[in-house]
């Protein structure tokens, strides 16, 4: 097999898809993606993209609304900066059509064939697709995912008073008052976005803290962040009926697999009781030559790991070994500040019976924060008391989505803290909190005090 070009059929455009497609295709394979949806699929068209595109012009009113700040004389401004609804929709709506083209462009110039239609199993390495009968080799599912339903008791999404997070970028205007059930990272960044927008917005968590699944310090923070900007944050509570002074309800509280209509059984692919794939870490579902990426397996469903997915998968296809690890998984949430995280975090690691040391640095104690005027926040490391390799990072900042690359490039390599906090990081930079986060672990970071370890 190894010697063997296989061809491959994959199921879904997002980011799984459209990596192992021009994998596959940069590779000699003969590759058709199929799609209901146009290329770069959910995260391209209703998450990822479209958010960030919100969000960055949520930090430019910031910005301006911070000149004076900076010595920037604004007072021939007669009215105070705001964000238009409507232009922020025509940006982001301009980006993820930028996107789309150069995803076109690629597929063309790699030789992959489009097909528009929604694809359903049938077994024996076939696919239907409308009238037509597709073959391959190999077969990847990457359908990706969609928003979950509103939780038992409360009243279903009707796209109206009460929506979700496709609906909430697609708001004529944004409400007045807007009520979001679940703090997590997608609550959590609709909060940010809305409330940049004027919303009074309110968000409701039934655990203890937001974001859950994170470190409780990065929760706990994002709180506070959260009421210093006006956002009223409810933390573990639930609810039995919505509060009809709120305009809109945004149920944010996960997403759900698309695995129920693709003919998983008719192919032989077993799903777990949540509906999710079963897959080994070689990608493979149950059903041979069939391998499943993304959010439709249920671990870090987020678009980056979907990416690595597909190279596991792509390279197995041609008849290598290749394995998934999710050791250094990154995730990270487009708040303000933002919020980043890899490896362990401490309460994990505790768990596994490791005794760890933790090394934490405020970035209020960087002159490039200062100067900058972005001081909330701080950066943990996670590492072990014997080894002293690094285990896990977690930050909330400025630039934490940027910074966490550091960690998870630490954490891939085996790293130890010293190894991390003899690194010469650039000065004057947020990224000098990683290695005094390393040092604070030994109780000698330059630029905080901390009393000598016993």
């Amino acid at each position: 097999m190894a010697n063997e070009t296989p061809t491959l059929l994959i199921i879904g455009a997002g980011p799984g898809g459209y990596v192992a497609a021009i994998r596959a295709a940069q590779r000699g394979a003969r590759v058709t993606l199929v799609s209901d949806a146009p290329p770069g699929g959910v995260c391209l068209h209703l998450g990822c993209i479209p958010t960030k595109a919100l969000l960055a012009s949520a930090e430019a009113l910031r910005t301006v609304q911070r000149a004076s700040d900076f010595g920037v004389d604004a007072a021939s401004v007669s009215a105070g900066p705001r964000l238009a609804a409507d232009a922020m929709l025509r940006r982001a709506r301009k980006v993820t059509g930028a996107v789309t083209k150069g995803l076109e462009f690629l597929f063309r110039k790699n030789g992959i064939q489009f097909v528009s239609g929604r694809a359903q199993l049938l077994g024996g390495g076939r696919v239907q697709v409308g009238d037509n009968v597709l073959t391959a080799s190999h077969i990847i599912l990457a359908t990706g995912s969609r928003p979950a339903p509103s939780p038992k008791g409360l009243p279903p999404v009707d796209g109206q008073r009460i929506i979700n997070s496709n609906h909430a970028l697609h708001l004529a205007e944004p409400p007045k008052k807007l009520l979001i059930i679940g703090g997590g990272y997608i609550g959590c960044e609709f909060a940010c976005i809305f409330r940049a927008l004027g919303s009074e917005v309110t968000v409701v968590e039934a655990l203890a803290n937001l974001l859950p699944g994170m470190d409780a310090e990065l929760g706990a923070a994002m709180a506070r962040f959260f009421r210093k900007a006006g956002i009223e944050v409810r933390t573990g509570e639930t609810m039995s009926e919505f509060d009809p002074g709120f305009d809109r309800v945004l149920i944010s509280v996960g997403r759900v697999p698309n695995t129920g209509d693709i003919g998983c059984d008719a192919a032989g692919v077993k799903l777990t009781a949540r509906g999710h794939v079963e897959v080994n870490d070689r990608m493979e579902t149950s059903a041979p030559g069939i391998y499943a990426i993304g959010d439709i397996v249920g671990r870090f469903p987020l678009a980056h790991v979907a990416s690595a997915q597909a190279r596991v998968a792509v390279a197995n296809a041609f008849g290598e070994s290749s394995t998934m690890d999710y050791t250094a998984a990154p995730g990270v949430v487009f708040t303000h500040p933002e919020v980043a995280s890899v490896g362990l975090n401490e309460a994990e690691a505790q768990a596994q019976g490791r005794a760890v040391r933790v090394g934490k640095f405020p970035m209020a104690a960087l002159g490039r924060a200062q100067a900058s005027g972005e001081t909330d926040g701080f950066v943990k490391l996670v590492i072990d008391a014997e080894t002293h390799r690094v285990l896990g990072g977690q930050i909330i900042g400025p630039a934490a989505g940027e910074l966490i690359a550091a960690i998870t490039l630490a954490i891939s390599l085996g790293a130890t803290a010293e190894q991390v906090a003899h690194t010469i990081f650039s000065h004057p930079t947020y990224a000098e909190a990683i290695g005094e986060a390393a040092e604070a672990a030994f109780g000698s970071p330059v630029h905080i005090y901390l009393p000598k370890r016993v």
